[in-house]
């Protein structure tokens, strides 16, 4: 039986048993029928992202046609049926089909062929893969990037809790509208005094500060006590010394308590096959 460390096998069925037995993220796929291989990774190309190092060449055939000869390259195939290659520099691939793309591996001879075929416009991608330096299987997550700390984050946090400005403070609204744009959060004390808090999620200049006085003299020629509360990660000097004159407050986000972040340590521990 393969140990945790190799995952590697001889045959479709000793494959099998190598993905079987090892709990992990990635497992080697090696077998010395290429039929074999081609048939296994028919399989997880559809639950798996199918990483490919190895000596390859691609024909490109659609809106136009191009051939590159055999290099050492990287392949990408996805469950989504996304295909990249990769060579050593730059960010954009080689080649590259979109999701929706019809992936096939075969075998031609002894080496690995994978076809790749876009239906609408038709465009077809046939890669040669002639030596493998290796290939693996991922069990890859599949999420959408959450951005943490916009201006909105920083919005909902202090309408979901409005101490972070003031002890006394009760929320009225976000996204007042006004005369000069939308405030974006509206307090009061219970003493009956506006807060009116003007949020940015970056170092904030002399045109926020501006800003949150045109929004404060609004309220003070409606007969409001209004105070400007500018929230960001920092201020301009100009910023400092016109918040200063303007009899304002700053209350930085620096120590707001955001959602953490994921390290790669409690990725890998929460991606565990169990």
């Amino acid at each position: 039986m393969p140990s945790k460390m190799q995952c590697v096998g001889k045959g479709l069925r000793a494959l099998v048993v190598s993905m079987k037995v090892c709990k992990m993220i990635c497992n080697d796929i090696t077998s010395d029928n290429c039929k074999d291989l081609a048939k296994l990774l028919n399989e997880f190309r559809k639950v798996k992202v199918i990483i490919v190092v190895g000596r390859m060449s691609i024909e490109y055939s659609g809106r136009a046609a191009s051939y590159a000869e055999e290099a050492d390259r990287l392949l990408i195939v996805k469950p989504d049926g996304t295909l990249l290659v990769h060579e050593a520099t730059k960010r954009d691939p080689l080649n590259w089909q979109p999701p929706g793309s019809t992936i096939l591996f075969e075998c031609v001879g002894d080496s690995l062929r994978v076809i790749s075929i876009r239906s609408s416009p038709r465009e077809e991608v046939i890669i040669d893969i002639t030596k493998i330096e290796f290939i693996k299987a991922c069990k890859l997550a599949s999420t959408r990037l959450t951005v943490i700390g916009t201006e909105a984050d920083i919005v909902a946090m202090i309408a979901s809790n409005p101490r972070l400005i003031d002890l006394q403070a009760e929320l009225v609204g976000c996204n007042i509208p006004t005369p000069y744009g939308k405030v974006d959060v509206l307090l009061k004390k219970k003493d009956g005094t506006l807060l009116i808090v003007e949020v940015k999620n970056e170092r904030a200049g002399v045109s926020a500060v501006a800003q949150l006085k045109r929004y404060v003299e609004y309220y003070k020629g409606k007969g409001y006590n209004a105070i400007g509360i500018l929230v960001a990660p920092s201020l301009s000097e100009e910023a400092q010394t016109l918040i200063a004159k303007e009899g304002f407050r700053f209350v930085s986000t620096k120590g707001f308590a955001f959602k953490p972040r994921t390290t790669l340590e409690t990725y890998f521990k929460s991606s565990e096959v169990k």
